[in-house]
């Protein structure tokens, strides 16, 4: 599986280096803007220059989820898959490398991300601004402003990576079909994504009947106490993890029932 995982890593560098190097350039582009004196032209070069920040933030997260769909249908179903399927592994492992190589890049783009972000527009001001608006919404509920942060971030992660494996799904079983096999991959993977999001809701639910709390998300608009938030973000965070394993069971599993190459 390492030698897999080894081509899959180097397939993800060759098309999403350019992406990152931009990124990060563009970012200290904003900044240096920054510390000059300000004039029409040096605003307008930072406003471009800000765009193109953004985009490229942008692009280094749909990119890897595009590039991770696209690696996983080209090494499993597409002419390449003829050299992967010779080789002493399993389909497990086939699966596990591309399972890995997606976290470890959608992790990476996460970062690069974060810190463009930081590079161009951090300042204390701002800093002072986000922990002020931050306060305001968790007013009562004994939430640190990092602590929040970082938790938010990592539900975002988990549920943008939860739709990257549902596509995976989309196409183990779009190929299964003898026709239309990319019509049906997005049709299945778009299937898949509203199960798990269901799922998710479905065991929040189950959990508010047993916490009253909980239940007034269903059922009025009373805001959560201390408690009762913190669990929803555990629970929330838990219930991802657990769709995203649900998901790779799938795929797993069908994929050891056997694969039609192309």
């Amino acid at each position: 599986m390492l030698k897999l995982l080894k081509y899959d890593l180097k397939y993800m560098v060759q098309n999403m280096s350019v992406f990152y190097i931009l990124s990060i350039f563009f970012a200290v582009l904003v900044r240096l803007l920054n510390m000059l004196e300000q004039t029409v032209i040096i605003n307008i070069l930072q406003s471009i220059f800000s765009g193109c920040a953004i985009a490229m933030c942008a692009n280094i997260l749909i990119n890897t989820m595009m590039r991770s769909w696209i690696r996983f249908r080209d090494s499993i179903y597409k002419d390449e898959s003829y050299l992967t399927h010779t080789l002493p592994v399993t389909k497990s492992d086939i699966y596990n490398s591309k399972f890995l190589q997606t976290l470890i890049f959608f992790i990476i783009g996460f970062v690069i991300v974060l810190l463009s972000l930081f590079i161009a527009y951090y300042t204390k001001d701002r800093w002072m601004l986000i922990k002020g608006l931050i306060n305001n919404m968790t007013t009562g509920l004994e939430f640190k402003t990092m602590t929040f942060v970082i938790s938010f971030m990592v539900i975002v992660f988990l549920e943008v990576f939860n739709a990257i494996q549902c596509g995976f799904v989309g196409i183990v079983l779009g190929n299964k079909c003898n026709n239309g096999k990319i019509g049906f991959s997005v049709l299945f993977g778009f299937i898949a994504y509203l199960i798990s999001q269901s799922v998710v809701l479905f065991l929040v639910f189950v959990v508010g009947l047993f916490n009253s709390s909980i239940m007034n998300l269903f059922t009025n608009n009373v805001l959560l106490d201390a408690t009762s938030f913190k669990l929803l973000l555990f629970l929330s965070i838990s219930f991802y993890v657990i769709a995203i394993s649900c998901m790779s069971i799938i795929c797993k599993n069908e994929l050891n029932r056997g694969v039609n190459v192309e």
